[in-house]
Parts: structure tokens; sequence; C-alpha cells
């Protein structure tokens, strides 16, 4: 390497590669964007060029790791979510309604107020309009539950969607009411939430691409360094362009693996593109599509009822013969397909469908995978079918902290399988982690502490919650640098720090492998590398 420099060099430190061929190094250096060389303090050294050619960061033997990839993220509804009233964590209810009360104060005549995060399990009574009511007569309010799989608004806001007595229920989804037939102000999946959402704002331009930028910001101070980029429902247009705006101008310094709504197909098909369409930076992902709905909000789809509720199966948010005529569209048209499937009835029809369809291991589409997003509870016989049939599972192990008291609720003793982490791997299924954010936490080591320890932040169950499923450090590292480029097909440019590959990694405070997991949560991101450029740097 005569006559070439690098344009940065991180020396002096504990560099896990994530590359199986050469997995720890002390130095990496960088130049237009990519890995140059990867090794000893001595071997890398020579790329130094004077202090104008190379900036040259001493790591003083902190961790180093490949950038993290969320793999589940809804990035421009976290965006807008920093935005409203953040209920989030909050178990009274009398917080909930006054923080309601404050913003409904700031909010001009028209305006509605939006919120997000609530979640009643501690409450000491049930969501219901009239609560809000008391805070917000005339007001419309829409408030979205943690899972985003119900909403819960006002009576102003039921006026104005135009929802009654008499509406009947949807399709899909359920308008909750009460003994006498009226509204409650729950609205359960989409169908029900459209009418509703259809009523809200959207932001201009100008503000969703500040919006996002802010995002993309707090990414960089997570060690993000790109996402997948999922689908609502029909989303996807808006952010697309917002994330082509913020390219165009430079301003996109995160991979962007961008879905598209099952909805919006035939607009993507007039276009005439498909996956893997697009750059290094921003390309088109999967058709994203719901088989059910959320555990939270007791909508996903099950084999066996809900603990306690004879009857109840959960719902199905769309119907098994149209995901199937779907996957086959997508193959001819050469798409890939992720299926939101979270209880095991849903996880196993949507297997069901994908088997049907001839899906298999791919051999197209730069090696991008079919997928199951969540795949949160699995029945053990349908464990190895992933990955026979090349299916990667897209997983957030940041639910485990949440949810795993109300999976022992409303699963019983079927929640031994969900989260079913090391089952899966040792089937060799490919699996990618993620947030779900704003759904959870939007930060990776949240999401490495919750997999292989598998407790919540006061440290419950003491030995993990079914332990049977912890995982190992270097695993769940995985699951958040390699696995997520596996599944998008793009493991030549990202994933692990390995020369040739686009120079995205991040610097620690402490490192992992030195550690209590339980400490894992308290490591502070240092130094972010995106493209082989610091994009953050703790003061």
């Amino acid at each position: 390497m005569d006559g070439i420099h690098a344009d940065l060099i991180l020396r002096n430190g504990r560099i896990y590669t994530g590359d199986p061929a050469a997995p720890w190094a002390d130095a990496i250096a960088c130049r237009d964007g990519r890995i140059l060389a990867v090794g000893r303090d001595d071997e890398v050294a020579d790329l130094a060029g004077d202090a104008r050619q190379t900036e040259v960061v001493e790591v003083n033997g902190r961790l180093v790791l490949p950038g993290f990839t969320d793999a589940h993220v809804h990035f421009a509804t976290y965006a807008r979510r920093r935005q409203e009233v953040a209920l989030d964590g909050v178990d009274r209810l009398e917080v909930v309604l006054e923080r309601v009360r404050q913003r409904v104060e700031r909010t001009p005549p028209g305006g509605w107020v939006e919120g997000w995060g609530w979640d009643e399990s501690a409450w000491d009574a049930p969501p219901h309009r009239s609560l809000l009511d008391q805070v917000a007569p005339d007001t419309p309010v829409a408030l979205k539950r943690v899972d985003m799989h119900t909403w819960w608004v006002n009576s102003a806001a039921l006026r104005r969607a135009g929802i009654t007595r008499d509406t009947p229920q949807p399709a899909i989804g359920r308008i909750e009411r009460d003994a006498a037939g009226e509204p409650t102000g729950l609205l359960r999946e989409w169908g029900a939430i459209a009418p509703v959402e259809a009523c809200l704002p959207p932001p201009d331009e100008a503000t969703l691409d500040a919006w996002l930028l802010d995002a993309i910001a707090e990414a960089h101070r997570l060690g993000i360094t790109g996402i997948h980029d999922q689908r609502v429902r029909n989303d996807g247009r808006a952010s697309l362009s917002a994330f082509q705006r913020l390219h165009r101008r430079g301003q996109l310094n995160l991979r962007v693996h961008c879905n598209v709504s099952s909805e919006e197909l035939e607009w993507a098909e007039r276009l005439g593109v498909c996956s893997g369409f697009g750059d290094d930076r921003l390309w088109l992902g999967h058709i994203k599509a719901f088989a059910d709905g959320s555990m939270g909000s007791a909508t996903a789809w099950m084999l066996e009822p809900y603990v306690g509720r004879p009857d109840d199966y959960g719902l199905i948010v769309t119907p098994m013969a149209e995901i199937e005529a779907l996957i086959r569209r997508c193959q001819r048209a050469g798409w890939r397909v992720a299926v939101h499937a979270i209880g095991d009835r849903a996880v196993r029809e949507v297997l069901d469908a994908f088997e049907r369809a001839g899906a298999a291991a791919p051999t197209d589409v730069g090696g991008m995978r079919h997928r199951i997003e969540h795949v949160q509870l699995i029945h053990p016989s349908d464990l190895a079918r992933l990955s026979r049939c090349g299916i990667a599972a897209s997983m957030q192990p940041a639910h485990i902290p949440l949810d795993h008291h109300i999976a022992d609720q409303v699963w019983g003793d079927r929640a031994r399988h969900a989260y079913a982490f090391r089952s899966l791997l040792d089937c060799g299924t490919i699996v990618a982690f993620g947030s779900d954010a704003p759904v959870a936490p939007f930060g990776p080591l949240v999401g490495i502490a919750a997999a292989i320890t598998r407790q919540d932040v006061r440290g419950e169950p003491p030995a993990g919650w079914y332990p049977e499923q912890r995982i190992s450090l270097a695993e769940a590292i995985r699951g958040y640098t390699l696995g997520p480029a596996l599944v998008a097909g793009r493991q030549h440019l990202c994933g692990s720090l390995t020369p040739g590959k686009r120079a995205d990694m991040v610097v620690l405070s402490r490192s992992l492998f030195d550690i209590e997991p339980s400490a894992i949560t308290e490591v502070e991101v240092d130094v972010t590398v995106f493209d082989g450029r610091i994009v953050y740097r703790r003061v």
C-alpha cells in the first residue's frame, strides 16, 4: 500500500471485528468511507499520513464494535413520537391525564393532542374516553398504546372521526363498546384506528425532515449506523421521499433499508422497482404485511385461547389467502416479504403460506431473505421451519424486560416458547435484532443485555425468564451487526469490521466482555463512526 494513507485510524483499541477469520485487532484504518486495514497497531501505523491527511483516534483499550443496525424500527413514527406527549413507563393514570391536560393548554384551537406509550397494566382504572374528556372536553386527543395496536381517544376525537354507536365493526379490528353500545374510546387494530388516523394533520416536508435529522442524531448517540425502517400501514411514501431529500443534501448519515407497506405494492410495481433498488445508504427492502396484532392488546393470533378467556384466540389482521397471494406476487416481481406475526398461530400460518408459495433460501435480490417480524411466540414443532425455508427471524429482545410478566399472564406456560433465541439459533435460523421503537427503547445495548440475561431492570427473574433461551454476548452482538446485514443481503457492505466493507463502527466506554451483563445498559457510546467519518463523539 505504498503511497496510500488513511483518512481515519483508530489505534490502541480492543477491536471485536465480528469477522470469524480475524475476530480481534488493535487498530483499524479507513479511507474513502471503507475499511482499509484491520490488524496490530504496528501493521496499521504505516497507513497514517500527516495530521492534515489522517485523523488518529487513541482508543486507549476501549472496545470497538461494528456499527449497530436496528433491524426493526418505525423510524418516522419514532421521530414523530419524540414530539408528542410521552407516556411510556408511566404507571399512574393521574400522571397520564395531567400530561395530557398540560399539552391541551398549549394546543391552539382546532389542533390535536397526540401521545404514545401508555400501558394500563398497573393503572387503578381502565382507559375510557370519559377520563380524557375530563381534561380535554373540546380538543381531540389520540393516545397510542405502547404496542401501537390500540389507540385511546376522547369524545372529541370520536366526533371528528365520525365514530358513533351506529358505526359497524370494521372487518379488521375492533371498536370497543360499553354495555349500552357506546364506544369506550379504545380502538384496536388498523381497521378501527384508520378513521381517527385519517384526521391527524401530517407534518410538512421541512418539519418531517427536521424530525428525521433529530432522530438520526439520536441514533448516532446510541451507536446505530443502520436501520431497517418498518412500515405500519401506508406511511412509506412520505418517509422514502424524506430520506431521499436528506440523501440528496448529503445529510443521510445512516444506512436505511426502507420497507414498503403491502398497500403500496401496486405503486411500487408501477415504478418498476423491487427489493434492493438504491445505493449504499438508501435502498428498498421488503414488502411489509401483517398477519395478526399484538400480545399486549390481546390481538395476537393464538393456537390456544388466552388464559382466562376461553373463546379469545386474538385477531387475524390479513387473511392467509391474501398473505400467500402477496408472497407469490412479490416473488414474481423481485420483492422479498416481511410479515408481522406475534402469536404462535400467526407464525405457523405464515410459515405455511411461505411454504405453499415456494419460498426458499435466496438465490437473487443480493441474498435478501424473506422474514417474519417478531416471532414472539412459536410452537416447538415450528422452530426448524424458518431455517429450512431460508426465512429470517427479525426479533426484538428489548421487549422482554417490559413484557415478560404480561406474557406469563396471558399465555401461561406457553410463554416458555416466547423469544426463543437459543432454539432458533440452534436450528440454524438467521436472526436479526431490532428495537421496535418507539414501542420499546431505541438502544441496542438494552437489547443485548436482555438477550443474554432475559431479565428486567430490577434483575427479575433472578435466573432469567426461561433462561434456557439465553444466548451469548457474541451472538447478541451479531444480532445487531451481521444478522441484519445477512437479512438485507448487504453482508458484503456492512456487519463486520472487514477490509473492503463500509467503515461503520462504535467505540464503547467499557468492554462488554469484561463486565457483568447487568451493567451493559450503563455503558456509554463514546464515538460513532459512519462511512469513515466521526458523526458522534461524547464530550
